[in-house]
């Protein structure tokens, strides 16, 4: 079981791969969502949140807890998906949507696309082979059962 550590900033426990600490004061350690906060503010960009239609919020939400991360109800039609103290998506209940048809899609960077791929291929998720793109990007996807696509990969 991974060890909890509260985060400098917020004072929320998180798990401890889930936190930075800064490398002048390996005693500060910060969360993800606090960072993303921070890295905004720095740079003076814009959050941005996919929301994903679902078509049954029980099945998005089982979907999700086997990627590893943590999804929040907000109410019977409206969640969070959170990853490290970090909002990844929304998932908004559209019990007519015809997953078939759905173009939603969105782009998620991580450090290591091998161990992500690794963790969802053995949690049984539907993903694609782990490619290296022409353009140097180490990459797989995988559609959720609402249709929604979701392309995993980090830069070279």
């Amino acid at each position: 079981m991974e060890t909890s550590v509260v985060c400098s900033c917020c004072g929320e426990p998180h798990a401890g791969s889930e936190v930075v600490r800064l490398g002048c004061h390996p005693d500060v350690a910060v969360c993800g969502g606090c960072v993303d906060r921070m890295s905004a503010k720095v740079h003076s960009r814009p959050g941005v949140t996919p929301i994903f239609p679902v078509r049954d919020m029980t099945e998005a939400r089982e979907f999700w807890a086997r990627t590893g991360v943590e999804v929040e109800l907000y109410d019977s039609g409206y969640a969070f998906v959170m990853f490290g103290g970090s909002e990844i998506a929304h998932l908004d209940l559209r019990p007519g949507l015809d997953a078939e048809h759905n173009l939603a899609a969105c782009y998620i960077h991580v450090d290591d696309a091998s161990a992500w791929h690794q963790r969802w291929r053995d949690a049984g998720l539907p993903v694609t082979d782990l490619v290296v793109e022409p353009w140097g990007m180490q990459e797989f996807s995988v559609r959720d059962p609402s249709g929604n696509l979701l392309r995993v990969g980090r830069n070279g």
